[in-house]
């Protein structure tokens, strides 16, 4: 469903996220659901804004396209999803490899 993630990410943009911090908001929001579906919009911005994330405001639309969107690419459970993104990240960085410079050759 990557077209329901790409919505998403319209969404959370016009919500006012920075498209470089949306990783981080999206795993915020899967802890978040994850912990209550049925939060209310309200109760996920004060989580949101306690966590660092001042900039986005989500309303309920958003906060049911997010649970939708969690829930079709990672099973029933957004925390799965939140799981996954750490586990992908940190994939990335044992991927990149770097080689020891001796002083002076740099």
């Amino acid at each position: 469903m990557e077209n329901l993630r790409q919505v998403l990410l319209d969404g959370l943009v016009k919500k006012g996220a920075d498209a470089s911090s949306l990783p981080g908001i999206l795993r915020s929001l899967a802890k978040i659901l994850s912990a209550d579906p049925e939060i209310n919009p309200a109760s996920a911005n004060a989580k949101l804004c306690y966590l660092g994330w001042q900039e986005v405001k989500v309303d309920y639309h958003l906060l049911q396209l997010a649970l939708a969107c969690f829930e079709s690419e990672h099973g029933v459970d957004p925390a799965t999803f939140a799981e996954n993104d750490r586990r992908r990240q940190a994939l990335r960085l044992r991927a990149v490899t770097t080689t020891p410079v001796a002083l002076g050759e740099a």
